[in-house]
């Protein structure tokens, strides 16, 4: 064959070439740019976490800032104790705080030199920060060190402002955003929007010498407009990423906005060698591809040159086939990619890329035996490798499926994109299939995903909890605003503003359990919380119930009532608010979805002992409200959840109320069961064992006030039975009437018989005579002689004026063995709460006490409930120290017991307490210390007694138990 044919045969392959090496220097200049883009982004994300992290860092020390600034704000701009008492809590802080006096210049801080006062230059500059914000990093006129300052404006309590400024050291600002990404060459800085370095990262690459980011810019060698973009994205507050050069090497600029400081932007720098080395790694791929393209053109070409020269060459040209098959095979096998070649009718497989039994754990033989085995390896979806797609496919036309897989091998699940080409060779239809593995991308996805989903749940939780937690404060503070409002309404009334006062401390005291459980949130999600377990009396614990529940069950004209079944031990130890707030809880609940006129009752009933020395109470709850789903019952107990319907929607609440009485129930080793129909109501069960005291039956108490005999008249025959019982364990000999006709001849009948009775119980509404009517009549009868009456209903309003007929006492329902020596103690009217104190008398041997509180008005009120009691004289301390040195230099046995608060300046409570307690005197070791301070947890009032205390009183102070503990450490002790 002569030249010139030949140069006509291979003309269309260099031409083919020469189109194939454009397409390559295209794809080749296409893959770098992508490659560019995709690191911009990718570093632009890294530089945002950095951003982020500096974020979260910078809003933890405004939060903390702001807390600080509210603190002050309670205090007068000359109270430098108390001023320097709450910095003194900020010593272990890593940030340092100063307080300045914008009006005097007084400095306050909590390291270095503690106060000071400012030069007229810097308070000038104090007095021109407005609001709060930060500073640029500047050397602190405390330490002498880099800082970077944020600043809060203020007024103290009284009008003079001031300004909270807190300090960073630089280097752990740095700290907190330095991040390193490719191989740890590349560094953050954070600068100006004038691109003045104000933070480093501490990177070993970080340039120290460089005073503005546009100094690493070589102005020389750049362009002059790209500079003046890079300028004016930074002015506008953009995010990006720019190049420039800085002594002959390219650096890559990502820069973003700070979030919460205006101005200040979050730079990353890396070499764009460092960048390209990836993109260039491609490229020298993408290179080799394509040479090996051409080459393979050339060599079909001279293939085909030679077969039509020779048709001897035929060996050679297999040979290339082969060799291209194998070179293909090299490449297939390096990738996640399976390819298979097969005929539509599936008669024949052709290839199988020898990846397969990497990515899919099948043979590659198995595959080539019988085409189907690739689906043996299918989970719940289709693929295309089917005979249904095979039959649809049409020449030049392709199909693409998702599909999840099991691997063959390993048993892992992955996922897969499936695509089938149909195409004529030789007017052959092949099928090409091509299964590319994208599980890692579907694993990203999903985490991407999960982690979406996790923030948008966390916010929902917090934004209805934020929005509906009033409900639980407001039940308690409904109470107290209606009795405020009774107590001026009945201000003329001595008797009935003693009644309204009791019970306002009582719901003050539930709301302020409440706003404990609120604080106490995260210790009960994650199994910290502790009981205070204490001695509680199961009468109380009605008491407050009774005083919180009934003004709410009467507002929605709701029959509200406890009962009380079997009770053996009125006094048991126990979590008496953590008990108080699972039972409020119920019942508020049974309130809210139980409509007007409903019926709620509450049942306290001792089961049979299971466990030696506790006693098994169970409490029921019951109403016929609305009732549940059986859907909802599932999810009752978790947070946040609340059952939606067109009833429920109009109640307020905040979801949180059953999850914490699940937690509260399991934390005291009990069990909460709950059964409930829409439209029929719910009933709650919870059983609870709680430790019994010793026996508390006093028998003293009846013989000395010779009671014997007793007359129950009540309608209910349970009540009359459980009354009986209560009475006849304590010596009593006891009868009953079921209404007041009854009652009255039985009366009589004993008069005659020589066999009076001592004490008549008469329930107030007893058929035929009520309560009150038959105390008259029996008044009538007997005289002066009548017995102790005492009335029993379950709400006292109304009744002092008619319970003038010859009635002893009020008791309220449920009956109570301890309530009715009260109701006998006491009479109708009660104890004021002087007189209460006036029984614990000190006039004949004088004590002394010692009250220990920083605040002046805490101070005050203590002082004038003590006056009350006879003999007591009470002198005060400011703090620790001074109680300490009043001790030290008194006389021994001067002071008979000590008040001390815990949280004073100089010195707190528990350090003076085992200061006191060191001393070699011999009244150190035995003069009673009690903790008196608004820290009211269980681990406070163990902090309290490890330190050396006696007893612990939480705030707000309750005289009553102010007097008990008078009573045990002081009365008790002198008698003894």
């Amino acid at each position: 064959m002569d030249k010139g044919r030949t140069l006509r045969t291979l003309l269309p392959a260099l031409t083919a070439i020469l189109v194939i090496l454009a397409i390559g220097a295209y794809y080749i200049s296409s893959v770098q740019s992508a490659m560019w883009d995709q690191t911009v982004t990718d570093i632009l994300e890294v530089t945002a976490q950095g951003r982020h992290s500096f974020d979260v860092y910078m809003s933890k020390n405004t939060e903390m800032l702001r807390n600080l600034t509210i603190n002050f704000q309670k205090y007068d701009s000359g109270d430098a104790e108390k001023i320097m008492g709450k910095l003194s809590e900020r010593s272990e802080s890593e940030a340092d705080y100063v307080v300045i006096n914008l009006e005097t210049g007084v400095m306050y801080a909590n390291r270095g030199e503690a106060v000071r006062t400012a030069s007229a230059e810097e308070l000038e500059q104090y007095r021109a920060l407005e609001g709060n914000g930060v500073s640029k990093p500047d050397i602190s006129e405390y330490t002498g060190r880099s800082v970077l300052s944020c600043y809060e404006r203020f007024f103290f309590a009284d009008g003079v402002p001031g300004l909270v400024r807190s300090e960073l050291l630089l280097s752990s600002v740095a700290n907190e955003f330095s991040i390193t990404f490719y191989g740890g060459e590349g560094f953050s800085y954070i600068v100006d929007d004038q691109g003045d370095i104000l933070v480093r990262s501490g990177h070993r690459n970080s340039n120290h010498t460089f005073g503005s980011i546009f100094d690493i810019i070589d102005l020389d060698g750049n362009d002059r407009e790209a500079l003046q973009d890079f300028r004016n994205a930074m002015a506008d507050r953009k995010s990006g990423a720019a190049r420039f050069l800085y002594r002959g090497e390219e650096y890559v600029f990502t820069y973003v906005p700070i979030e919460n400081i205006d101005g200040w932007y979050f730079i990353s720098i890396i070499p764009n060698s460092v960048i390209m080395e990836a993109a260039n790694s491609v490229v020298k791929s993408s290179q080799i591809v394509i040479f090996i393209i051409a080459l393979g053109i050339v060599l079909v070409a001279f293939i085909v040159a030679v077969i039509k020269q020779n048709n001897k060459k035929i060996a050679e040209k297999e040979q290339d086939i082969e060799y291209r098959e194998q070179l293909f095979g090299i490449l297939s096998s390096n990738t996640n990619d399976v390819f298979l070649m097969f005929t539509p009718e599936a008669s024949r497989v052709e290839y199988v890329s020898p990846n397969i039994e990497r990515v899919l754990g099948i043979p590659a033989r198995a595959v080539m035996d019988d085409l189907f085995a690739i689906n043996s390896t299918l989970c719940q979806s289709e693929s295309a490798i089917g005979r249904d797609s095979m039959k649809e496919i049409k020449p030049g036309s392709s199909m693409t499926f998702e599909s999840e897989r099991v691997h063959g091998e390993s048993g892992e699940h992955g996922w897969f994109t499936e695509i089938l080409y149909c195409a004529e060779v030789e007017n052959t239809s092949k099928l090409i299939a091509v299964i590319s593995d994208r599980t890692a991308e579907k694993l990203n996805q999903r985490a991407l995903e999960d982690a979406l989903n996790s923030a948008k749940t966390a916010n929902e939780a917090k934004s209805t909890f934020l929005s509906n937690m009033s409900h639980d404060i407001r039940t308690p503070m409904n109470a107290i605003m209606g009795l405020a409002t009774l107590i001026t309404r009945d201000a003329d009334d001595p008797d009935k503003v003693r009644e309204h006062t009791r019970k306002i401390v009582s719901s003050s005291r539930h709301m302020l359990g409440i706003i404990n459980d609120i604080l106490d949130m995260s210790k009960i999600e994650s199994g910290k919380t502790t009981l205070n377990i204490e001695e509680l009396s199961l009468a109380d614990m009605v008491e407050d119930l009774n005083t919180v529940i009934r003004p709410q069950a009467r507002a929605k004209e709701q029959s509200f009532d406890i009962s009380v079944k079997d009770i053996q031990q009125e006094r048991l130890l126990g979590d008496k608010l953590r008990i108080e707030q699972i039972m409020i809880n119920l019942l508020s609940n049974a309130v809210k979805y139980t409509p007007e006129g409903g019926e709620i009752d509450m049942l306290i009933r001792q089961m049979p002992q299971s466990t030696k020395n506790y006693a098994h109470l169970r409490f029921t709850v019951s109403d016929n409200g609305m009732g549940m789903s059986p859907d909802y019952l599932e999810h009752i107990f978790s947070p946040f959840t609340r059952e939606t319907n067109s009833t429920t929607n109009k109640i307020q609440g905040t979801g949180l109320g059953m999850a914490i009485t699940k937690n509260l129930v399991d934390l005291m080793g009990g069990t909460i069961d709950l059964d409930s129909k829409q439209g029929r109501g719910s009933t709650f069960t919870v059983d609870l064992e709680l430790r019994m005291q010793k026996s508390d039956i006093d028998r003293s108490f009846w013989i000395g006030r010779n009671i014997s005999r007793a007359l129950i008249v009540d309608g209910d025959p349970d009540v009359r039975t459980d009354i009986a019982a209560a009475l006849m364990s304590v010596g009593i000999s006891v009868q009953t009437a079921a209404d007041g006709e009854t009652a009255v001849e039985m009366f009589l009948d004993a008069r005659r018989m020589e066999g009076a009775y001592d004490l008549l119980l008469l329930d107030e509404n007893t058929p035929v005579l009520s309560g009150i009517d038959t105390a008259r009549r029996i008044k009538d009868l007997a005289g002066d002689s009548a017995p102790e009456m005492i009335l029993s209903a379950y709400d006292r309003s109304g009744m002092e004026a008619e319970a003038a007929a010859g009635i002893t006492g009020f008791l309220a329902k449920p009956f109570f063995l301890s309530n009715l020596m009260q109701a006998l103690d006491k009479g109708l009217r009660g104890l004021s709460g002087a007189q209460a104190r006036a029984m614990c008398d000190f006039s004949r041997d004088n004590k002394r006490a010692l009250i220990v509180e920083d605040n002046e008005i805490n101070a005050e009120i203590l002082l004038e409930l003590l006056s009350d009691i006879p003999g007591l004289v009470c002198v005060t301390a400011q703090n620790g120290r001074e109680a300490f040195e009043m001790f030290r230099d008194s006389e021994p046995g001067e002071y008979d017991i000590i008040f001390m608060d815990v949280q004073m300046p100089i010195m707190n409570g528990y350090e003076a307490t085992r200061a006191i307690r060191a001393l070699t005197r011999p009244d150190a070791k035995t003069v009673p210390i009690v903790a008196m301070t608004a820290n009211a947890f269980a681990e406070d009032v163990k902090d309290a007694l490890d330190s050396g205390m006696n007893a612990h009183i939480a705030k707000p102070v309750d005289i009553e138990r102010v007097v008990e503990v008078l009573r045990e450490f002081v009365e008790n002790k002198n008698n003894g």
